[in-house]
């Protein structure tokens, strides 16, 4: 056994001794990637079978990688429920892709719910567990849709791997070439899929080669720290920036709605460019909206022919609820035209091609350093013992931003008491 190996057995079982009670084999599970990991979801629609999705198991298996595996209900026969299993006992999650494929935007509320309740009953007889997450077929959806199902709709980057005109090189150029942390890739297991199966033998080690893990949707959103929001179809899970951060001021509340044409988001939604002015260098500005895509934040001037512009700056963050802009994007834009926010004629936020509903726009700002915090986001949680024990295992050391935050026994240190301290705090508070 290595001294990397050797190391996290003492602490695991340090660990077990001090924190009576505490979940700590899935503790110590998670804790081995460290939270500064680098994700991706890979999910495959169309299974299952005892061809392709075979596989793909084995390629998953040589590699020690996850999935997330999305069956059509009436494709799980007995032979097939022998291959989900394995995919279950593998680590890999079970999902639903409706039992027949149809259209489900031209079916009713009740013809939708049995086509969920079938699946989630064949599921649940294999694996003890309902799926978590739907995929819905051909990516439509719809209100209905949206109300007959419970639980939270997955889309993500589709590779086009159902076209059989695609080579193998084109599927691992489409995935390789758009890939960053919290991707969820959409691909096929469907029976004689093999230019997929030859793509993932590339696909998959160099992933991993850049410093990827592979994992599971459920393990995506819950290391992101994001909760699935309602109406919503999810193609990344990204992780909030500003966790920490506290309520500073609030440029706008009401309800301003429209797409991207609405003529009202010049005065609806206009923001107080002295405000932000006072809001030094370092702030997100955060915007509540529903609907689809994400709204931008608008910088807007007019002077004369040479010095006019329009830019709208990206969310760097957004779920369907809520969207984030940081303060570093918009003033890299006023610095880009030598101005400050004194010189902009309109500041405001508004639809980005597709309908949203804008309810607030509030700035952010980062609260004081909380005890504990070790990798500095603001709050002590379970990925600040993530980090610590990351440290302590020689992985990443650069993670531990803040030590002195987390030397529980006050020594001076940073080491397996300290841990076993801060995951006993984590249990009994219920972090």
């Amino acid at each position: 056994m290595n001294l990397r190996k050797f190391t996290a057995v003492v602490i695991s079982a340090f660990c077990l001794v001090c924190s009576a009670g505490g979940n700590v084999s899935s503790f110590a599970m998670e804790s081995a990637t460290g939270e500064e990991t680098k994700l991706v979801a890979i999910t495959f629609d169309d299974g299952p079978n005892t061809h392709t999705t075979v596989q793909v198991l084995d390629l998953l298996e040589q590699y020690d990688a996850k999935a997330s595996f999305f069956l059509i209900g009436d494709n799980i026969s007995e032979a097939s429920a022998s291959v989900v299993k394995r995919a279950y006992d593998m680590g890999c999650e079970i999902n639903s892709h409706s039992k027949t494929h149809s259209h489900m935007t031209e079916l009713t509320y009740d013809e939708i719910v049995a086509e969920m309740d079938y699946v989630k009953e064949k599921v649940c007889d294999i694996t003890g567990e309902y799926p978590k997450f739907f995929r819905p077929p051909y990516l439509e959806v719809n209100d209905t849709m949206y109300d007959a199902i419970d639980v939270p709709f997955i889309t993500g980057y589709s590779t086009s791997d159902s076209n059989s005109a695609k080579t193998a090189q084109d599927r691992i150029d489409a995935v390789l070439n758009n890939v960053k942390d919290g991707s969820i890739f959409l691909m096929h297991d469907f029976y004689g899929n093999d230019n997929t199966v030859e793509a993932l033998k590339t696909i998959i080690p160099a992933l991993q080669e850049q410093g990827y893990e592979l994992v599971t949707l459920s393990e995506l959103f819950e290391r992101k720290g994001e909760v699935p929001v309602d109406n919503y179809c999810y193609s990344e899970v990204q992780r909030h920036p500003c966790y920490g951060y506290e309520h500073y001021v609030n440029l706008f509340t009401g309800s301003a709605g429209g797409d991207s044409s609405w003529e009202g988001w010049n005065t609806e939604t206009l923001l107080d460019g002295e405000v932000l002015a006072q809001c030094g260098d370092d702030f997100t500005v955060e915007v509540a909206y529903q609907g689809e895509g994400y709204p931008v934040f608008v910088l807007n001037r007019w002077k004369s022919s040479e010095d006019n512009f329009w830019k709208a700056v990206k969310p760097v963050y957004y779920n369907g609820n809520k969207a984030c802009y940081r303060s570093e994007d918009i003033l890299a834009v006023l610095d880009s035209y030598g101005v400050d926010f004194s010189g902009v004629n309109k500041i405001l936020v508004k639809a980005n091609y597709k309908y949203n509903t804008i309810t607030s726009v509030d700035v952010l700002k980062k609260s004081e350093t909380v005890f504990g915090d070790v990798n500095v986001d603001g709050a002590f949680n379970i990925a600040d013992a993530v980090a610590l024990q990351s440290f302590l295992l020689n992985r990443r050391a650069e993670q531990v931003s803040a030590w002195e935050n987390g030397d529980f026994n006050g020594d001076g240190m940073l080491d397996v008491f300290d841990l076993c301290a801060m995951k006993k705090a984590i249990t009994e508070n219920d972090i």
